[in-house]
């Protein structure tokens, strides 16, 4: 259910979760409305509250540990892209100690091409690039077996091999987070628990109906936008909520100050 939610376009996901847990959650209120009778439910309001309290808090501690979980690891996602490249672009830039630099550096353009182009339209449908492991591979190769003729390009072969190794462990990360996403329990725990808050509300006893409707309405509101955040950042390299590939656009325009 979950994975069908996340292959949706945002928007309409957004829809069907927000949409459909306040019909839901009204619809559960109008079972409680029609066979508890108000009289009982008002009897039972003042310790009824201090046990919604405690559910509440509970369930409130347990959504912001989520949902700062996944946002956290969206920025990560976004960071490791940016320090990526930037181990990309040095070298790139040391590639030019060496004699014939321009292999190396073709190879480093072909491989930012694989990634904006190819890589990851196929990272937001949950897949990986073969092209692109073999391109960065190639890449390493290639500078383990650079000729290192003097102590001044020994130091920067060490420099050069110290960036690939950094490219290497960012892109492996990058690939990880995208399949990593809010465990199958969790979400179950979240939805179940976001059910009960809200129909816990319900054993309370309201004057007029359309009141508790409205209050327990927007309660629903605000914990279906969230479920709703955590579901659109699950996974950030997918939807339209995602991580672009900013940082290696840019590289791939900067490298034509730097020369080939």
């Amino acid at each position: 259910m979950i994975a069908w939610l996340e292959s949706l376009p945002t928007y309409l996901a957004g829809i069907v979760i927000v949409g459909g847990f306040i019909v839901s959650t009204l619809a559960v209120g109008y079972l409680v409305e029609k066979f508890t009778p108000l009289e009982i439910r008002s009897a039972h309001n003042d310790r009824a509250g201090f046990i919604l309290a405690v559910i509440g808090v509970i369930y409130a501690v347990l959504l912001a540990f989520i949902a700062i979980g996944v946002w956290e690891r969206f920025q990560q996602a976004e960071a490791r892209t940016y320090d990526e490249a930037a181990s990309l672009a040095t070298i790139y830039r040391d590639a030019e100690s060496f004699p014939r630099p321009g292999h190396i550096r073709t190879a480093l353009r072909a491989y930012l091409h694989s990634v904006i182009y190819d890589e990851w339209p196929r990272m937001n449908r949950g897949e990986k690039s073969r092209i692109s492991d073999a391109l960065l591979e190639s890449v390493d190769r290639d500078i383990r077996n650079l000729p290192v003729t003097s102590m001044q390009l020994q130091n920067i072969h060490a420099q050069m091999l110290a960036a690939m190794d950094t490219a290497l462990m960012d892109r492996q990360t990058r690939l990880t987070i995208d399949f990593i996403g809010v465990n199958g329990i969790l979400w179950t725990v979240l939805i179940a628990g976001a059910y009960i808050t809200v129909a816990f509300t319900y054993f309370f006893g309201f004057d007029r109906t359309i009141m508790q409707q409205l209050m327990i309405g927007s309660l629903s509101l605000m914990i279906g936008l969230v479920l709703f955040l955590v579901m659109a950042l699950d996974f950030p390299y997918r939807g339209s909520i995602s991580v672009e590939p900013e940082a290696f656009r840019a590289l791939l325009d900067g490298l034509k100050s730097i020369g080939t």
